[in-house]
């Protein structure tokens, strides 16, 4: 049960809600002739240009221009796009379902590593859906393509605080990233680390 004050609830995006599937990604892109992806991709924080996407310091289309020089042959943007896909797995409906019911009763909001190209094609396939919109389910989303910064960097939260206007302590955070985890604990935060594929609907019972 949820600590009385508690009247904010903070999710992380991919693997909290969104499962991820990172050896089906590289596998994708290593069939490609891609064998450099290891070094770029994390279920938590990328490096190097793939780090510039979700900072929001490159476009999507530079960013295909840069992944096709990577693999350094001739695949075709849909061929690049379907690899890089296989990183998701599904969002399963009794989220949705919680996440609805949470909203009902507290500030809901979204708080997500993740780049544009990503962010579009699971709002369009996950929230948009059965009529609703993106803001039945979250009061703020918070992303890091849009605000140009990463957790677990401390700036990303004090954004969140300030455009939010949140007190920390009325907080509860769930987020599979343990770095993320320990800068929000010690900003004082009630946080949570989910494992994967974690049904984590008894934390709110």
């Amino acid at each position: 049960m949820l600590d009385t004050k508690i009247n904010t609830i903070i999710f992380d995006f991919g693997g909290v809600l969104l499962g991820l599937d990172k050896p089906a990604c590289l596998k994708a892109f290593k069939d490609l002739g891609c064998d450099e992806i290891e070094y770029y991709l994390d279920n938590c924080r990328q490096q190097g240009f793939f780090l510039d996407f979700e900072e929001g310091k490159i476009s999507n289309e530079e960013f295909f221009i840069q992944l096709k020089n990577l693999i350094g042959n001739k695949v075709s943007q849909q061929q690049i796009e379907h690899a890089y896909l296989q990183f998701l797995t599904d969002l399963p409906d009794y989220k949705l379902s919680l996440i609805l019911d949470l909203h009902k009763k507290y500030k809901v909001i979204l708080l997500s590593n993740i780049n544009q190209f990503i962010y579009e094609h699971c709002k369009k396939k996950y929230f948009e859906k059965n009529g609703h919109s993106i803001t039945d389910f979250f009061d703020k989303v918070y992303l890091s393509y849009q605000l140009g910064i990463c957790k677990p960097d401390e700036q990303i939260y004090h954004l969140m605080i300030e455009d939010a206007n949140l007190i920390p302590q009325n907080c509860f955070y769930l987020d599979d990233g343990k770095a993320n985890v320990e800068v929000a604990t010690k900003m004082g935060f009630q946080c949570y680390c989910p494992k994967i594929n974690e049904d984590f609907r008894f934390l709110f019972e």
